[in-house]
C-alpha cells in the first residue's frame, strides 16, 4: 500500500529533485520518494549511508568504501561471524554488526547480489574487466 504525502520545498530544493530525477531517469515523485525512504533507513541504522553507485543507489557502511551487499558475501564467507568478520575487514565489529542487522531487515535487497556475485565466473569478471588476472591463494 502507498499514500499519497505532498509538501512544500523552496525552490532551490525543487530544482535540485527535478535535476536528480532526471539523472536517476525517475519522476521527481520517484525520486522524492526513495530519498525519503533512504533517510528514513539511515535513520534506523545510523552506520548505515546510501551512495550512488554502478548498481544503482546501494546502502554502504558510513566512512568505508564497502556496500552491505559486500560485507555480508564476506560474513557468508566466514560463517556469518561478526567479530571474525570484523578482524578481517579491520574494522569496530559494529560497522559488521550494522551491515547484518540491514540485510537481515532488507533480505531482497542484499542476497541477491551476493548469490549473483558468489555465481560469477573468472570468464565472465574477465569480458568486464580484460586487464584482470589469477592471484593464487
Amino acid at each position: 500500500m502507498s499514500r499519497v504525502v505532498s509538501m512544500r520545498l523552496k525552490d532551490a530544493e525543487a530544482e535540485k529533485l527535478k535535476r536528480l530525477a532526471q539523472r536517476l531517469r525517475r519522476s521527481v515523485s520517484e525520486t522524492a520518494s526513495l530519498l525519503l525512504s533512504e533517510k528514513l533507513r539511515e535513520e534506523e541504522f545510523p552506520l548505515i549511508e546510501f551512495r550512488a553507485s554502478g548498481l544503482g543507489r546501494q546502502p554502504y557502511i558510513k566512512g568505508t568504501g564497502l556496500a552491505v551487499w559486500e560485507v555480508a558475501l564476506v560474513a557468508k564467507q566466514l560463517g556469518m561471524d561478526a567479530r571474525k568478520v570484523a578482524e578481517h575487514l579491520g574494522w569496530p565489529e559494529e560497522r559488521v554488526q550494522a551491515a547484518l542487522r540491514y540485510a537481515e531487515v532488507y533480505p531482497d535487497e542484499v542476497w541477491p547480489l551476493v548469490e549473483e556475485a558468489e555465481s560469477t565466473t573468472l570468464q565472465q569478471l574477465r569480458r568486464k574487466l580484460p586487464w584482470l588476472e589469477e592471484v593464487a591463494p
